[in-house]
């Protein structure tokens, strides 16, 4: 379950201040970081469509990082940085 949005804002916020030169990876590491115990996939979907304007299905496809899933469909690490391109290098 989500937590509440006000709670995830300031996160969200936060990411959004210095994103020039930062890795999808580095963004993911830095939301885990600021988000702490509620730091999981739909959280991390939630921030990154809130910070950067990423479109849903890519963000849901984002939250399927090897961080929080195993297994065939998992996305490394490298999957990430290009599937969040566009979004971040603006």
């Amino acid at each position: 379950m989500m937590p509440a949005p006000r709670l995830l804002d300031p996160a969200a916020e936060e990411l959004k201040l210095d994103v020039s030169g930062r890795t999808a990876t580095e963004v993911a590491r830095t939301a885990q970081t600021l988000l702490g115990d509620r730091f999981d996939s739909v959280s991390f979907m939630y921030v990154l469509m809130r910070a950067f304007d990423v479109d849903f299905y890519a963000a849901r496809d984002a939250s399927r990082w090897h961080e929080f899933h195993g297994g065939p469909r998992a996305l490394s690490d490298a999957d990430l940085e290009k599937l969040l391109a566009p979004w971040l290098d603006r």
